[in-house]
């Protein structure tokens, strides 16, 4: 299909920040053959055009790092330390069956593309009684609502009580057990099963890059992080890992390793512009040059990080050294939702009060950046800008909302003043999978049922086993307050 937007106000995404007033969008199938002044643009005869008087145009946001299966669960966990919030998600998903995980995907894809993300990394653990945990049906319902998507499967093959400072006597505890029964297997295994899930899904000409994701780097020996890491480069696919999220994560690293987690990955020679690393909130100061020098990519979470007490990551030291950061959303049993305008006016304001000079402080054409260009970059996708040759993932937004009423500063307006509600039409790949606000390829009134009648087949059974993980929150929090005394 070819498609002309004229008359639209260009937010680019360029090298150069570059807004047009009155300017034009081709797109050829699936790419943008020209975004520029209206008096340049091709002549057609085009299938479609678009009057964009009343819009906004800027690339498609890119949700670095989300949890499909958590969309169930929003807005039904306490907040609490990570380690303790961990034990009660990753409990809640023993009950999941295929029919979830296809539901669950589909509300989060819902709420992201109406809230006009194109892209969501989708770092997938579910249950390992289904295939690939459940992880094929996510992507069935990624691909029948049109969002683009990576979809990384979580690895980790240590025993749980190896990965975290509990107290001796707490790491006998039954619960302990099932958590490395749910949850770890053996190196080969993992990578076996990543290699089959690649092989049968991997598709990106139907928007699907399926990639390695271990867990985190405290949670796998060296031979599984090497071996996922070897998938990755063999095939040239992105690897997703997340790192330092919490203190106990930081110690552990140095208790296992002697070293930063981010120096241990780089002592295996796993560092490089294929990498993103989720969090990288508790890195240490000769972390940041690392990370501006290897290439990879931090991606920040604002809105789980406060909701779960973990910290701030240290994402204006990172830009001011030069790094690369993408925006996600995480899962929304932390957040408790997948829109990436939320994440974009966090992190543009969360950041202040610890940085006192304020010319550190996140821009929000830094925020915007992170939220587009830099987690298509991280991923390898020609996306996040509006410019010749790059995939045709775009959003319209109505400008005649309060958020852009009066329009003093269309960078500025996006970041602290939209929320998604101005989203009117969505492009992903060339195809309008968001019109006038709803989508096109599937009633939402069934998504929202589908996702209803799952937690409810599934209530008797997750709180189940909220009862059997609540036996270990005393001994998680002991190790929280242990931990926080630590210098």
């Amino acid at each position: 299909m070819s498609l002309l937007i004229q008359n639209v106000l260009l937010v680019t995404m360029n090298d150069l920040d570059e807004v047009i007033e009155g300017g034009s969008l081709v797109i050829e199938g699936r790419w943008l053959k020209y975004a520029g002044t209206a008096v340049k643009t091709p002549s057609g005869p085009f299938d479609r055009v678009i009057d964009g008087r009343r819009l906004i145009a800027m690339p498609g946001l890119v949700n670095a790092h989300c949890h499909s299966p958590a969309n169930l669960f929003r807005g039904l966990f306490p907040s609490r330390p990570l380690e303790i919030w961990r034990n009660y998600w990753r409990a809640a998903l023993r009950p999941m069956g295929k029919e979830d995980f296809y539901a669950s995907a589909l509300l989060g894809a819902m709420e992201m593309l109406k809230n006009g993300a194109t892209t969501a990394l989708d770092h997938f653990f579910g249950n390992q009684a289904v295939r690939f945990m459940g992880a094929g049906e996510a992507i069935r319902a990624m691909r029948d609502l049109g969002l683009r998507h990576v979809v990384s499967l979580t690895l980790s093959d240590k025993r749980y009580e190896e990965t975290v400072p509990l107290d001796p006597s707490a790491a006998l505890a039954p619960e302990i057990q099932r958590i490395t029964q749910s949850e770890a297997r053996a190196s080969r295994a993992w990578l076996d099963e990543c290699e089959a899930f690649i092989a049968e899904h991997h598709d990106r000409e139907k928007l699907t890059t399926c990639c390695p994701g271990p867990s985190a780097v405290q949670r796998c020996t060296d031979e599984l992080l090497t071996g996922a890491a070897e998938i990755a480069r063999r095939q040239n696919l992105p690897l997703h890992i997340h790192l330092a999220e919490t203190k106990a994560q930081k110690i552990m690293g140095r208790r296992l390793y002697g070293r930063s987690l981010l120096r241990h990955l780089e002592s295996l020679g796993m560092l490089g512009p294929n990498l993103s690393l989720a969090h990288a909130i508790w890195i240490e100061e000769q972390d940041i040059e690392l990370f501006a020098r290897s290439g990879v990519t931090a991606v920040h979470n604002p809105a789980s990080n406060l909701r779960l007490g973990s910290g701030l990551a240290p994402v204006p030291q990172l830009l001011t050294a030069g790094a690369h950061v993408a925006l996600g959303t995480d899962g929304a049993a932390s957040n408790d939702g997948q829109n990436m305008f939320d994440a974009i006016r966090l992190a543009s304001l969360v950041h202040n009060p610890a940085v006192r000079d304020f010319r550190m402080w996140v821009t929000p054409a830094q925020a915007l950046r992170m939220a587009t260009r830099e987690g298509a970059r991280a991923f390898g996708f020609p996306a996040g800008v509006l410019a010749p040759d790059h995939l045709a993932d775009v959003v319209l937004l109505r400008r005649d909302t309060p958020a852009f009423t009066p329009l003093n500063n269309v960078l500025h307006q996006l970041a602290f003043c939209e929320n998604g509600s101005s989203v009117d039409t969505v492009i992903v790949d060339g195809q309008i999978v968001v019109e006038g606000g709803r989508l096109t390829r599937m009633k939402e009134e069934e998504v929202l049922a589908l996702a209803t009648e799952s937690l409810e087949r599934l209530r008797p059974g997750v709180q189940e086993e909220m009862v059997a993980a609540q036996t270990m929150e005393a001994a998680l929090a002991d190790m929280y307050f242990r931990v926080g005394n630590q210098p």
